[in-house]
């Protein structure tokens, strides 16, 4: 997040994933934790924050479709804004091996393990 912060890359958040990150620590944390982390974070960090377009739609809609089984919504947004906006994909996701081989090809993942 360093390289985020002296701003050495571009990071883009969609809302949407905002919402579930939201989520996972209002569950585990609490309300008050919850909304002061999400806002903090956005405060700290140079992000751009990403609306849902009518090609982010269609992008990630078709990812759901051919992908159902696999990805959830929030990873179809994100994999579709990647491969619209041809920008790396930061994930921990564990099941991409299993989408079409020509996604994959196209999409530039970056892949972390917790």
């Amino acid at each position: 997040m360093d390289s985020v912060l002296t701003e050495e890359i571009k990071a883009y958040i969609l809302r949407p994933i905002l919402i579930e990150i939201y989520y996972y620590i209002c569950k585990l944390k609490g309300i008050d934790i919850a909304q002061i982390t999400i806002a903090s974070f956005i405060q700290k960090y140079p992000l751009t924050l990403v609306n849902i377009t009518d090609d982010l739609i269609f992008s990630a809609g078709k990812l759901k479709c051919q992908n159902r089984k696999t990805l959830s919504y929030n990873d179809c947004l994100t994999i579709g804004f990647c491969l619209n906006n041809n920008v790396e994909f930061h994930t921990t996701e564990k099941s991409l091996k299993n989408i079409s081989n020509n996604t994959l090809k196209r999409l530039k993942i970056v892949q972390y393990k917790f």
